[in-house]
């Protein structure tokens, strides 16, 4: 198994925040034409990803102020700039003037869900294989991704949670569901940046396959491989619609955070 570093956060809301600020650096670091600047507490990023979650600013303290925001802004060079951040459940009023000043004028609360991982959940009922993913399923998972997430098919070939360099690392594990022809309609991965904590991400279906259990019985397969690794908790963000899934499954909101964009 991969050696993870620790973290040096306490609290394990925010310790979620450092974990997930580590997987988009792994992203970062595997998708074309994507960086990643700051640390596990404060970062700026550029993913590629057409979803507010993976880009941008993403701070694992909540009380990061204006001028800690503009420091790290300084750091980019005049090539690069962001224009998403992701601060805690409630902005400041320090980081609400900064983000008006800068025209990120809308906001999105995502919670952040996680359970516990020292006893195994039974097995969701499920109407298709689930199987780990392989190098010949990457175009499917691009596609699944970026469709079930509304993005469009335009984006599949760029996906950055789905090319064969994220997908090789150790810290990574992905699941997949497949159609009688072998296309991939149902996804989801795992990322491991610590020995006990587990992110699960990009979780989707294909429209026309939904509320079916694909997703249910992804999550789980995930869930159980990251269990059989040594992870003790799982964490997810969560979006209305996967919520209910989730809670089935015994995760429970331990958080919010909030979007600024």
């Amino acid at each position: 198994m991969t050696a993870h570093p620790t973290s040096s956060v306490p609290s394990r809301a925010d310790s979620f925040d450092v974990e997930r600020i580590r997987t988009i650096r792994l992203v970062a670091e595997s998708a074309e034409n994507a960086w990643f600047v700051g640390d596990d507490e404060l970062a700026v990023a550029w993913t590629g990803a057409g979803t507010i979650t993976a880009n941008g600013l993403v701070s694992a303290r909540p009380d990061v102020t204006a001028a800690e925001f503009e420091a790290l802004r300084a750091r980019l060079g005049a090539d690069r700039d962001f224009r998403i951040a992701q601060v805690g459940a409630t902005p400041t009023e320090d980081q609400t003037r900064w983000a008006a000043d800068r025209g990120l004028e809308k906001t999105a609360a995502l919670p952040t869900m996680s359970t516990s991982l020292a006893d195994e959940v039974t097995a969701p009922p499920a109407t298709r294989t689930v199987r780990p993913a392989d190098r010949s399923h990457v175009d499917g998972i691009q596609r699944c991704m970026a469709i079930s997430f509304g993005l469009g098919e335009n984006v599949a070939s760029t996906a950055p949670f789905a090319n064969e360099s994220l997908l090789a690392r150790p810290e990574v594990s992905a699941f997949v569901v497949t159609d009688e022809d072998g296309q991939v309609v149902s996804t989801g991965m795992s990322v491991q940046t610590s020995p006990t904590i587990v992110g699960l991400y990009a979780i989707g279906t294909l429209p026309e396959h939904q509320r079916q259990g694909h997703g249910a019985a992804v999550t789980w397969a995930l869930m159980h491989a990251a269990r059989e690794q040594g992870a003790e908790v799982a964490y997810l963000q969560a979006s209305d619609e996967g919520a209910p899934v989730y809670e089935r499954l015994g995760f429970e909101t331990v958080a919010t955070r909030t979007y600024l964009f």
